[in-house]
């Protein structure tokens, strides 16, 4: 639970999977598209893995957060 007041929190290493680019994502290429399934199709894979016989060392079951991004929009400053 939050406390009243602010305080510091030390938040342990984590592993997570990512896709990294630039672009536009609606571009004609798709490859945006093709890297968030991939994203998915990997996270959903290893998730599901507790199911079958191979059990992943470190594994703990996980929620599949929606997408999240961080955007950054670079505008070009016109030099008169």
């Amino acid at each position: 639970m939050p406390k009243n007041r602010p305080s510091i929190v030390t938040v342990p290493s984590m592993n997570y999977n990512a896709v990294r680019g630039h672009g536009d994502p609606n571009a004609e290429d798709r490859a945006y598209k093709q890297a968030i399934g991939l994203l998915y199709g990997i996270a959903f894979t290893i998730k599901m893995s507790k199911k079958g016989n191979h059990q992943i060392d470190g594994y703990f079951d996980y929620v599949v957060p929606p997408l999240s991004g961080s955007p950054s929009f670079v505008c070009p400053i016109k030099r008169k």
